[in-house]
This record gives structure tokens, C-alpha cells and sequence, in this order.
């Protein structure tokens, strides 16, 4: 997109780059990373031909992969690498654009920033303009660097590019529904949610398309299946590039037209006014807590279950999804077992343990939030402790947590146990395993609001620190990291369950970590001053 007349939009765009000069690189690095390794690990996992017709035909008859990643059609290292990596890597794009999108939009119109920058010679459209181009551009340089990587590791670089592209197709596609949600509703969190909705729901309608030999016309429908009709590497079908094009072009007028049809800081769908009077339950700092989170809580537990049910019916096609020996090198060390079905479970545990914990931290950023934008003090005008008020946030924090690993685990054993005939016993099992990761999830929350409490402004550093457990607990063993390193990760020392025994000292000296940490916090929040 050119300037084309708007005021301010050259200025807007660097601000806008200079905001997100972090996070651009992380994303950025993720997506590329994440092909890129997925590329070089499938040419080591299966190196031969008879390797990878296995694989494929194992693939085939596991309806849960199908559904997570969509239909493998040929053996190729090419076409395995865009099986495991296109539908995963296009809805990770469709994330990061709708959060960008946003969050330079409608949100800084509803904390009233954009409101003194539109004080200034700024056009009104350039906002929204200035965004577009930046999470566009943001597309198609890791689409176009995602081509050229790939040949570097040995596969073609027709397929390269269209994998790489039709991703960033898929991301541009959902940078202009945020857009067009960003003009429907008032509050940012509803424009993220009814987005992150319509990802997932189309989504469901890919793997819907994917499962069915003959409802394959419906990925026709879905942003996600637009990018598996350009078949990379095995059928480089450049033509299906020009639908997303044309959606993304008409969201993007749609956006620019609502804009120019609303009033300022306001939807063109408008709010639904509250109560008159509040509910027994929204009372006090914990009602608070419960009114603020409980919405995000229902739709990532839904997630949560929902992916929990699709990874638990991998169980039964396990043996022949890890009939590699790498691969089953690789399940033992994540999962701890030689059994392939518990190191499967173990491991898919350990990542729902994660997610877990992102939660946790989702509240916790929240609660700053409400102190940065000065809402903070007019909770404090009344008669609530400080300290109440901050274990309102921690204890939800906690309680969220434990709901998503409760869903994770009826959903995996729910599954697991339909197709092994022993739903009781994969539940109890599944149960075990969710359960071991709940201390190092608890004492992923207090060091994330210790953070708060002690330097408010290094909040944002929790997500760094969580990043940085994940990488070891997920990818250190097979990068041979030394065991001390691998120990700095509180998910190191949770027992690897079903399948091994429970040491509990691990398990103690994590929960009497997490309670010095409240403590601590506790009295750091109460001597600092309030820092808007």
C-alpha cells in the first residue's frame, strides 16, 4: 500500500513498527523457524523412500492427524513437510495478524490513544492503513524467506515459495477480518474474540473437508483450506493464491468503509448496556476477577478440550506413527517411556502443562494492565486491600489453570479411552499425568507476579521467561542441552506420567517455591507505589 494522500501514515508506520520491534522478530522467527525445522527434522526422521511410504499410510488411517493436519497425499519429503507444517503454520499467521491488527486499532482507540494522535495532521484512515501494511508485509517477507530457506535444506523451491506464500495468504485473509471486526465492536477483547472464533471455526470446516472423501469442497470455504488447495510440492497450484487475494482485498474495503461510517471510539455494532444492578456473584475484588476473566477461561477451556479430544484419539495409531526409530528416540526422551503410547500421552500432557501456564500469565498481564491504565485506583478508593485485590487475579489465575488441565485431561482420556475400551482407566490415567503438572504451573504464576509486584514495568518479561521453559522442556533434549540448563525449566522435574513413578520432592519444592513467591509478592505490592 502506497501513502496515497493520507496524513500521518508514513509517521504511523514507524511508530507502529518501533511498538512491536520485539515481537515482530518473535513471530517472525517462530513461523520460519518452525518450517524450516520441521523440514530438516522429516529429512533425518525418514531418509528413504519406504520410510516415508510407511509414515504416509500410517498417516491415513489416523483420522486425528488427519483432522490436526490435514490429508497427506504423497510420500515426499516435500509433501510431508507441508503436511506437518502448511495448516499449523497458516493459523499461527492468522494469530499473529488478528492480534496485530487489533491491538494498533481498536485498541488504542478504546484507551484513548489514538485519540491524541488524531488531535495532530493525521488522516483518520491511516491508522488502520498504516497496520495493514506493516502485518502484510510482515506475511509475505516470512512467506518469501520461507521459499528461500527450504531449498537450503534440499527440497524444491517451487513448493518452497507456495508453501511459504500460501501461509502468508492465510494471514493476510485474517488481518482483514480483525480489521472488520475492529470497526464492529467497541471493545478490543470482543474484536480478538470474534476473530480468534471465526479462525477456529473455520478451521473446524477445514478438518471437516479433510476427513471426508466426499466433502472435500468444503476446505473451499474455509481461509485454512485455501491454503492446502495450493498443494505445495504436490501440485504448486499458483492460481489458488488469487482467492485469498481477492477475499483479503474486499475485507480490507469493507474495513475502510465502516470506518469512514461510525463515529469515533464507537462500533457500528453498538454495546450492549449492563445490568442495572450487580449479581451476589460480581461483588467485591473477586467477583471483579470473575466478571474480567471468566469469558476468556470458557473459550480456552473449549479449545482445550476440543484439541484435547482430536491429540487423545492419536493414542490407538500411535505404533504406527512412531514405527521410525528416531522418532521413537524423540517420544521416549519427551514422554520418558519406551512404551510409545505413555511417552505419547506423557508429552502431549506436557504441552497442555504450557498452555496451562500461558493462561495463568494471560491474568496476570491483565492485572497490570488494569494498574497501567489507572482502573486500579478507583478499586482502591473503596475498601479493598491491596493484597485482596492481587490474590483475586492470582487466585483465578490458579483455578483457570487447573480447569484447562481438567478439560485436557477428560478430553485425552475421554478419547484414548473410546478407542481402547477402558475409558475408566485412560481417565484415571490422563488424570494422574494433568495433575503432576499443576506445581510448576503454580510456581510459573507466582515468579510472573512477583514480577508485577516487584518491577511492574517488566511484566511482559513473564512471557520471555515462560518462552523460555517451553524451548527446554519441548526441544532441549533433542538438542542435547546440558542437564543443568534443561533443570532451569520448572516442567524438567515434573514426573513424566502415565508410565514412570512419582517422585513427590520435585513436586514439594516446587509448591514451597511458589508459596516464598507469594509471600514475597505480597509484601512488595503493598510497599510500592501505583504506576499507571
Amino acid at each position: 500500500m502506497s501513502d496515497g494522500g493520507l496524513a500521518g501514515l508514513r509517521e504511523l508506520s514507524k511508530l507502529a513498527s518501533r511498538r512491536d520491534r520485539i515481537i515482530l522478530p518473535l513471530w517472525a522467527y517462530a513461523l520460519i523457524g518452525s518450517a524450516a525445522s520441521t523440514a530438516y527434522s522429516i529429512k533425518g526422521l525418514f531418509p528413504d523412500a519406504s520410510s516415508r511410504q510407511d509414515f504416509a499410510e500410517g498417516i491415513g488411517a489416523a483420522s486425528g492427524a488427519i483432522a490436526l493436519y490435514g490429508r497427506l497425499d504423497e510420500n515426499s519429503l516435500g509433501a510431508i513437510t507441508t503436511w506437518r507444517s502448511l495448516v499449523l503454520g497458516a493459523v499461527l499467521a492468522a494469530i499473529m495478524s488478528i492480534l496485530l491488527v487489533v491491538r494498533h486499532t481498536r485498541a488504542e482507540e478504546q484507551t484513548g490513544r489514538q485519540e491524541l494522535v488524531a488531535s495532530g495532521v493525521v488522516d483518520r484512515r491511516a491508522p488502520l492503513v498504516a497496520v495493514l501494511r506493516l502485518v502484510i508485509g510482515v506475511n509475505l517477507g516470512v512467506g518469501l524467506i520461507i521459499g528461500a530457506v527450504l531449498p537450503v535444506i534440499g527440497l524444491g523451491a517451487a513448493g518452497a515459495f507456495a508453501l511459504g506464500l500460501s501461509m502468508a495468504a492465510c494471514g493476510i485473509v485474517f488481518a482483514g477480518i480483525a480489521a472488520v471486526c475492529a470497526q464492529l465492536f467497541e471493545a478490543s477483547r470482543t474484536a480478538n474474540s470474534v476473530a480468534l472464533t471465526l479462525l477456529a471455526a473455520f478451521y473446524l470446516v477445514r478438518a471437516a473437508g479433510d476427513m471426508s472423501d466426499d466433502a472435500q469442497w468444503l476446505r473451499w470455504l474455509s481461509p485454512v483450506g485455501w491454503a492446502e488447495e495450493v498443494q505445495p510440492y504436490t501440485g504448486d497450484r499458483w492460481w489458488a493464491l488469487a482467492i485469498p487475494v481477492v477475499a483479503a482485498a474486499i475485507l480490507i474495503a469493507l474495513a475502510l468503509r465502516l470506518l469512514d461510517r461510525r463515529d469515533f471510539a464507537s462500533g457500528v455494532l453498538p454495546g450492549r448496556p449492563g445490568p442495572a444492578y450487580a449479581g451476589a456473584g460480581t461483588l467485591g475484588t473477586f467477583g471483579l476477577a470473575w466478571r474480567m476473566h471468566r469469558g476468556s477461561l470458557f473459550g480456552w477451556s473449549i479449545g482445550v478440550l476440543v484439541a484435547a479430544l482430536v491429540f487423545g484419539s492419536f493414542v490407538k495409531d500411535v505404533d504406527l506413527l512412531t514405527d521410525s526409530d528416531r522418532v521413537q528416540e524423540i517420544m521416549a526422551e519427551l514422554g520418558g517411556s519406551q512404551n510409545m503410547a505413555d511417552a505419547y500421552v506423557s508429552s502431549i500432557v506436557g504441552v497442555f502443562g504450557i498452555l496451562a501456564a500461558v493462561f495463568a500469565l494471560t491474568v496476570i498481564v491483565r492485572a497490570r494492565g488494569e494498574e497501567a491504565g489507572g482502573r486500579i485506583e478507583l478499586v482502591f478508593a473503596g475498601t479493598p486491600s491491596r493484597a485482596r485485590w492481587l490474590l483475586s487475579h492470582l487466585v483465578f489465575a490458579v483455578a483457570g489453570a487447573v480447569v484447562i488441565l481438567v478439560a485436557a485431561a477428560f478430553g485425552m482420556g475421554l478419547s484414548q479411552g473410546l478407542g481402547a475400551h477402558d475409558v475408566g482407566g485412560a481417565l484415571g490415567d490422563a488424570f494422574g499425568a494433568v495433575s503432576a503438572q499443576l506445581p510448576a504451573v503454580v510456581l510459573i504464576a507466582a515468579l510472573a507476579v512477583l514480577l508485577f509486584a516487584v518491577v511492574p514495568r517488566w511484566t511482559s518479561a513473564g512471557w520471555g521467561m515462560l518462552g523460555l521453559f517451553a524451548f527446554l522442556t519441548l526441544v532441549g533434549p533433542q538438542l542435547k542441552v546440558s542437564q543443568y540448563v534443561l533443570d532451569v525449566s520448572p516442567f524438567t522435574h515434573v514426573p513424566k506420567l502415565p508410565g514412570n513413578d512419582v517422585s513427590a520432592t520435585p513436586l514439594v519444592v516446587m509448591a514451597a517455591l511458589a508459596v516464598v513467591g507469594v509471600a514475597a509478592t505480597l509484601v512488595a505490592f503493598r510497599r510500592r507505589d501505583l504506576l499507571a
